[in-house]
């Protein structure tokens, strides 16, 4: 299973696998077992001497019969642990792979924030400026209007990466499915005042627990996202569920959805089917939700549309604890 820190963890070799040599002793005396009531039933006798044997030879063949049973068991536990330590293994590599790629996206991060943001604001002051000073919808006030959205959009990227590249360590508190909306609504108020979007509640069978902010950043990436596809008029829905030892925030659309294409990369870094999209929206919110000890994940199909259609992610998390009050 994934945790919040770079160690793994797995499960032991289920109950069956471990009862397997006890199993297999219990087949294998039952094999002898079987066979003696059937010699009996057909009225076979094994003597030794003018002695009826018939009894010690099958317990002779059940006793056999356990050990190449239980041996039998054993070895198939063995594969079985095998198996489990093999998926360790390939679950620590891809840790190791995700951390050394988190190692140089910081270290890149890093170096183009110390090497770009300070020129970039030169370049956006300066170009304000000179906007201020130009005819307006003259070529020269346009071209300088265009260098002021590139340098925001390079900036972006850049916030973007230094986000990604930032180590989580997330407060535990209970977040009410009411709070998380007050947090993400105001940052997504210009679609909702021109009837872009509409943000509701769903059902609220949970509390979450998590920090506040990375849920409520998660949580806004996702609606965002949304945002940009929606139709006019287009809905959004936030719902916690209830599925025992885990709590499940579904935020569904019934927008175009996710193209089927792209579904397995979308929380690759970089990848972005957006124009203009840094493709580190929701590789960060699968960040987040690994650092809570959960899992994003895109639920094909279960979209608010008709017929499913739009798009569904849902965040499972570990259920709140009682003392998490």
């Amino acid at each position: 299973m994934r945790t919040a820190d770079s160690t793994v963890t797995t499960s032991p070799p289920g109950g069956l696998a471990r009862r397997a040599p006890l199993f297999g002793a219990l087949v294998g005396l039952s094999v002898g077992l079987f066979d003696y009531v059937f010699f009996r039933a057909i009225g076979v006798t094994m003597r030794l001497g003018d002695a009826d044997a018939t009894l010690v030879v099958c317990a002779l063949f059940a006793a056999t019969y356990g050990v190449l049973g239980y041996l039998t068991g054993r070895l198939a536990a063995a594969q079985a642990a095998l198996r489990a330590s093999a998926a360790l293994v390939r679950e620590s590599q891809r840790r190791a792979l995700h951390s050394e790629k988190l190692a140089a996206i910081g270290q890149l991060a890093a170096g183009v924030a110390h090497e770009v943001r300070n020129p970039l604001g030169v370049i956006r002051a300066s170009a304000a400026v000179l906007v201020e000073d130009l005819a307006p919808g003259s070529d020269a006030a346009r071209a300088g209007v265009f260098i002021v959205d590139e340098v925001d959009r390079l900036n972006a990227v850049v916030r973007a990466l230094l986000d990604y590249s930032r180590p989580l360590a997330p407060r535990r508190e209970r977040v009410a499915l009411d709070e998380l909306l007050a947090a993400v609504r105001p940052l997504v108020d210009d679609a909702l005042r021109r009837g872009a979007l509409t943000l509701e509640a769903g059902a609220d069978e949970a509390p979450l627990v998590g920090d506040p902010d990375l849920l409520a950043q998660l949580a806004l990436t996702l609606v965002d996202n949304a945002a940009a596809v929606a139709p006019r008029g287009g809905r959004v829905i936030l719902s916690t569920i209830d599925r025992g030892d885990q709590v499940e925030l579904r935020i569904a659309d019934d927008g175009p959805g996710v193209d089927p294409a792209i579904a397995g990369r979308i929380f690759e870094p970089f990848f972005s089917a957006r124009a203009g999209g840094t493709g580190l929206g929701l590789a960060l919110a699968a960040r987040v939700a690994e650092a809570h000890g959960g899992v994003l994940s895109l639920r094909p199909g279960e979209g608010i549309g008709a017929d499913g259609r739009g798009a569904c992610f849902a965040l499972t998390l570990p259920r709140a604890p009682a003392e998490a009050a």
